[in-house]
């Protein structure tokens, strides 16, 4: 018997994850939940946007053998007792596995990815915590909208798009995220996923399919990397060929005050100059942290994701992925 802990902190990288099988560890939380049975919220009932979304426990043996409920969150939001739920949250992020690799591998005597998940699960907790307690948004998007630079020629790239004389062809498809937000599907669809309209249920990475492993850095230009391998071009260099899968993307990356590195991805909907994006496993929707309909990614509240990469760029149908 077993629960796996999964920190839902990321849209394009890999949640954190690992499994708790110490029969006195799980002891120990059927205790406290049976104690504090506010402390757990329901699956998605808290933030489902973009940066921490909090902790979520799943069983893997069923409700009936491991004597709690199958899947719930904790320090999301959702809870009825948010102290209780954040006290928790932090004892069980406290049981990472010193040696853990990304994707829930192990990394022999290498602790440098636990030691950053481990900082930034708990400052992202205490600092929900501490705002909901002060009546400012419990476990809202930890950066507030506002104006940030943007890389040069930006305006010029969107302001083409929207007077409909873009760099080159562009495929038309309207904003339906019920494809996406599908129960069987959602989970296992990031942000590059629906980007490039993509199913994989691989949470697919720019460049694996090509044998390329972005750096754990995250920056812009190495996503980027990724992304060429792919098949993917800057917008108008060159245009993709004729097809039916000729989206416009742009690229946002961002870290946590740890320093835990990220990146995002939003797609372009010509017939109503919308954006639209996914994030991780949540649903797919046309707006910002802040609630307001996409017409630029460059402006929009992206929540931790404060950089924008230069160039948009198109995908196209014969781009691979996984």
């Amino acid at each position: 018997m077993s629960v796996r802990i999964t920190i839902e902190m990321s849209s394009g990288r890999p949640d954190p994850w690992w499994e708790i099988t110490d029969p006195d560890e799980l002891q120990r939380l059927r205790e406290r939940l049976a104690r504090r049975p506010g402390a757990r919220g329901p699956v998605g009932s808290g933030h489902t946007g973009l940066g921490f979304r909090g902790v979520r426990v799943d069983s893997t043996e069923g409700e009936s053998q491991v004597g709690m409920p199958a899947g719930f969150e904790l320090a999301g939001g959702g809870a009825q007792d948010p102290e209780a739920s954040a006290e928790l949250a932090l004892a069980l992020v406290e049981t990472i596995p010193r040696d853990l690799a990304e994707g829930g591998g192990i990394a022999v005597g290498d602790t440098s990815y636990a030691d950053l998940v481990l900082a930034t699960a708990r400052e992202e907790i205490e600092r929900g915590l501490h705002e909901g307690s002060q009546g400012g948004g419990a476990y809202a998007a930890s950066t507030a909208r506002q104006e940030r630079e943007l890389p040069e020629g930006w305006a010029e790239q969107i302001q083409g798009l929207v007077a409909r004389v873009p760099a080159c062809d562009i495929s038309s498809e309207p904003f339906s995220p019920g494809y996406w937000n599908h129960p069987n599907i959602q989970p296992h669809n990031n942000c590059y996923n629906y980007a490039v309209a993509q199913r994989t249920d691989t949470q697919a990475q720019p460049g694996r399919a090509h044998g390329y492993a972005i750096p754990p850095t995250r920056l812009g230009y190495q996503v980027a990397v990724g992304l060429y391998k792919d098949g993917l071009h800057q917008l108008g260099y060159p245009c993709q060929p004729w097809g039916y899968r000729r989206f416009v993307l742009a690229l946002c990356t961002g870290a946590y005050a740890s320093g835990f590195r990220d990146f995002h991805f939003y797609r372009y909907h010509p017939e109503t100059g919308y954006w639209s994006h996914k994030m991780a496993g949540n649903s797919a929707r046309y707006t910002d942290e802040s609630g307001y309909v996409i017409r630029d990614p460059g402006v929009c509240d992206r929540g931790i994701y404060s950089e924008v990469y230069p160039y948009l760029f198109q995908s196209h149908d014969s781009v691979r992925i996984c």
